[in-house]
């Protein structure tokens, strides 16, 4: 259920349903009976702006994309690289784009062989 799939991601993330509310602009009160499942039928709306405060695809949320363990490993990981990221300077950053075109390069390669 969507409910659960909100939580599961919330909790993981560390962030508090005041939080999400917040981020998200919907009310706690809604957010809670979501997660809950007493309503069990959100707006379009709804999934894209708790997506979008989640960090996800709304597909994730409604259960057409990846499970939740895949989301979190992709999350701690997006996570990662952008706090790097907010912390080198123009030269690392150079280097690394070098780098990320090089590790493209050689997948390019690899599946052309």
């Amino acid at each position: 259920m969507i409910g659960q799939r909100i939580r599961t991601i919330r909790t993981n993330k560390k962030i508090s349903l005041s939080q999400l509310a917040e981020r998200s602009r919907v009310t706690k009160s809604y957010l809670s009976q979501i997660e809950r499942n007493i309503c069990t039928n959100p707006s379009i709306e709804f999934v894209e702006k708790v997506a979008v405060a989640l960090n996800v695809n709304p597909e994730v949320l409604v259960g057409w994309g990846q499970n939740e363990d895949e989301i979190s490993n992709l999350d701690n990981h997006f996570s990662y690289v952008k706090e790097c990221l907010l912390t080198i300077d123009d030269k690392q950053l150079e280097e690394l784009k070098d780098y990320i075109d090089f590790t493209l390069w050689k997948r390019d390669k690899k599946i052309k062989d």
